[in-house]
């Protein structure tokens, strides 16, 4: 009798070795869709340094709530690439050749370019 293994790694497999919690996890598969950048500049947004410090002081929020953006920034400044609730979009816009996996066991998120991870 021949057991198949888990993958390391499979974009054709919706179980395989999460490349963040190394475990042989379950994996949901999403598509990735695009709007343009909405914002004065015309950039994406990054709140970091100057622009950090005064959000950390910014008395119009609460200490707890000014703890979480600082924590959230410092995420995305630091590279990280996850998932988060923003706001609602419609786009018709698909990214073709670009699929994200995330772990059910450490909700680790995974990027795919061209059918291979992005490390």
């Amino acid at each position: 009798m021949k057991i198949n293994p888990v993958p390391l790694f499979s974009l054709k497999s919706n179980r395989f070795t999460c490349p963040h919690c190394q475990q042989e996890s379950d994996q949901v598969w999403l598509n990735v869709y695009a709007e343009p950048v909405n914002n004065p500049a015309g950039v994406p947004l990054r709140i970091e340094g100057e622009g950090l410090q005064q959000l950390a002081q910014n008395p119009q929020f609460p200490p707890d709530v000014r703890e979480q953006k600082v924590a959230y920034w410092n995420k995305v400044n630091s590279g990280d690439v996850f998932l988060d609730r923003w706001a609602p979009v419609q786009t018709d816009l698909f990214v073709a050749g670009m699929e994200l996996s995330v772990c059910r066991s450490c909700t680790g998120l995974a990027v795919w370019l061209g059918g291979k991870l992005v490390t």
